[in-house]
């Protein structure tokens, strides 16, 4: 091998150097492998579902995840993240959720008691201007029944507003200015298009899309992917309103109509 290999590794990728002095267990070195490639896509996937070993998958969640074989880096990365998760909103909160392995733009605000996965470093992204309020849960790999695993990256968009005690599965993907309400749970490869609107308490079913511009009314359990522009309410959701009109203020709205007639009286 050249000399010189391990210097260019460092330089082109210090994370993936850094990494390869710890563990590494077989399901880690499958995830590391799908990612690789994943990213080579014309179309990268945003999540990616894996079943463990007979033997493994009768073991419960929590030893499974150390099988991972990167429990130094989730320790560490955990307690930073947890650490952070006690902080108000300021640098030294974002140095240290930047540590744990979050990438983060400029503008965020993170609410106290946010918990953020530390398993995989840099699969979660939070885009510049978004908010994530307080209590929010936002995992990008969760265990299924019969040992299957789904991972994913997680974005969260610009100016995107997350409610408190919100429930963010793997492979979610959040585009600009959608808007959260408090606790909505939101299942693994959900894609919820910008400007879209989710009503609190809501749940959306794994592997949907919420159209751009689209409400999920209070309460509601989505079922399908929800077309752009449309209104849906109830358990299962329903469509109530197929094309919701433009949300831009309309000046006649905002200038009060009689303002001409009062100026020619007093004139």
């Amino acid at each position: 091998m050249n000399n010189g290999y391990w210097l260019e590794e460092l330089l082109s990728n210090p994370r993936d150097f850094i990494d390869s002095f710890y563990k590494q267990g077989k399901y880690y070195q499958k995830i590391k492998t799908w990612d690789k490639n994943n990213k080579k896509r014309k179309s990268p996937r945003t999540y990616y579902v894996f079943t463990l070993d007979e033997e493994d998958a009768k073991r419960n969640a929590t030893f499974s995840t150390f099988e991972l074989g990167i429990e130094e880096h989730m320790i560490r990365r955990g307690y930073l993240s947890k650490i952070a998760g006690f902080m108000p909103m300021n640098s030294a909160k974002e140095l240290l959720l930047k540590l744990s392995g979050i990438q983060m733009e400029e503008n965020v605000f993170v609410a106290p008691e946010v918990t953020i996965d530390p398993v995989l470093r840099g699969w979660i992204r939070l885009r510049k201007g978004c908010s994530i309020g307080w209590g929010t849960k936002i995992f990008n790999h969760l265990f299924e029944d019969n040992g299957k695993i789904i991972i994913g990256y997680i974005d969260i968009g610009e100016d995107v507003s997350v409610g408190g005690f919100v429930s963010i599965s793997p492979g979610v993907t959040i585009q600009k200015k959608a808007n959260l309400g408090a606790e909505v749970r939101i299942g693994p490869g959900v894609t919820i298009e910008q400007y879209a609107k989710i009503g609190a308490g809501s749940l959306i079913s794994p592997f949907i899309t919420i159209g751009e511009g689209a409400e999920v009314m209070l309460g509601s359990v989505v079922t399908e992917s929800v077309a752009p522009r449309t209104k849906v309410q109830g358990n299962p959701a329903k469509i109530i309103v197929e094309r919701i009109r433009d949300r831009k203020p309309k000046l006649d709205l905002i200038i009060n109509p009689n303002l001409e007639k009062d100026d020619q009286m007093g004139a």
